[in-house]
Parts: C-alpha cells; sequence; structure tokens
C-alpha cells in the first residue's frame, strides 16, 4: 500500500500542498482531477520520490519513502508527459530498456513495440512510440506503483486510448497500483477506480 500521510509542501511563503492524505492500493487506479497550479504535479514529484515534503511523509509497505534505498529499490515509477525527457538521446531504444533490466516479451507485446524500433534513437520514434517504450520501462524495473502525470496528453486520441488499455492490462495482471493525475476529467473517469477532485 502507497500512503501520502500529511503531507504538506510550500515554495517559499506559498503552501501549494497542505495536509494532503491518499492511500492507493495494490491494482487499484485512483484518478486525480484538477487545474494547472494546483499541486498535482508537485504531489506526483513527492510521491515518486523527487521531491521531499516539507511535512508529513510517503509510506510504501509500511516502510517510510527514502530510507535504505541501497537496499531497497524505489518501488514507485514516475511516468512524465514528455518521456523524451527521461530518456538518453544517444542510446539506442533496447539500451534505454536495458537500463531497467531484461524486457519480457509479454511487456513488449502488450505495448506493442516493435522489434525494429529496438535498435533506432529516441529521436526517430513518435511521442506515442517513445511512451510505450518509458511505460515499458518502468514495468520492467521492480515497480509496485506507478505515478502518471498527464501521461497521454500529448497523444492523440487513438494513441491514448491504446496506451490506456495496454497499461490497465498490465496493471491489473500484476497487481501495480497508480495514481492517474490528469485536466481530462472524461479520461479519468473511464480509467480510474476512484476520483479525487482537486
Amino acid at each position: 500500500m502507497l500512503e501520502i500521510k500529511n503531507v504538506s509542501y510550500r515554495y517559499e511563503e506559498f503552501w501549494l500542498l497542505k495536509n494532503v492524505n491518499l492511500v492507493i492500493r495494490p491494482g487499484e487506479v485512483i484518478g486525480l482531477f484538477g487545474p494547472s497550479g494546483s499541486g498535482k504535479t508537485t504531489l506526483a514529484k513527492i510521491a515518486a520520490g523527487y521531491l521531499k515534503p516539507r511535512e508529513g511523509e510517503v509510506i510504501i509497505d509500511q516502510r517510510i519513502q527514502g530510507t535504505n534505498r541501497e537496499k531497497h529499490p524505489n518501488p514507485v515509477q514516475l511516468i512524465w508527459q514528455h518521456p523524451e525527457k527521461s530518456m538518453n538521446p544517444r542510446w539506442r531504444m533496447k539500451e534505454v530498456l536495458k537500463e531497467a533490466g531484461e524486457p519480457s516479451s509479454e511487456i513488449l507485446s502488450v505495448l506493442e513495440i516493435k522489434e525494429e524500433w529496438l535498435n533506432r534513437w529516441p529521436s526517430e520514434l513518435s511521442g506515442g512510440e517513445l511512451q510505450r517504450f518509458q511505460l515499458a520501462r518502468a514495468l520492467i524495473s521492480t515497480s509496485q506503483y506507478l505515478i502518471a502525470d498527464e501521461m497521454t496528453a500529448m497523444l492523440d486520441a487513438v494513441s491514448q486510448a491504446n496506451i490506456w488499455h495496454a497499461v490497465l492490462h498490465l496493471m491489473k495482471k500484476h497487481q501495480i497500483g497508480m495514481l492517474a493525475i490528469s485536466h481530462d476529467k472524461r479520461l479519468l473517469e473511464m480509467v480510474s477506480d476512484r476520483l479525487i477532485c482537486w
């Protein structure tokens, strides 16, 4: 279980988050809807361990996030809106994947990653194709929870639907929890088990 407990965060004197509480269970999709500037991305970074809260804590399976990192790899992966920013442009796509581990044929198949893409550079693939690799890399690792921050916002409707279908299939099968963040309320209503509106 991933628990965000009494989390607060401020930029200088402005409190962007105040006493936020949220629980994500294995295999559950929690949707978080809210306008730009409401702190959704800040919460995503805190949940994934990129930012430390000013107050409160993130607890993962009864262990406070950030403790014993050398013994326990981070089980929370952040899926960025712009996948190209999370990849080394000097690596071929097979190297991008191998950074996280050896991809299973199931993950490559469900995400519809073509074999010929593996020898290409990030600059040679579309946004939708790169997003598939970013998801594959997160799922190859020991991820128990995914934080999807506007994961498909830059994609066309068909690519968006295909990626969500694939991700939800893998999550349910492997009991991976997700916090899905978006300003698209209709999308969140379709993919979430619970929807939180800010």
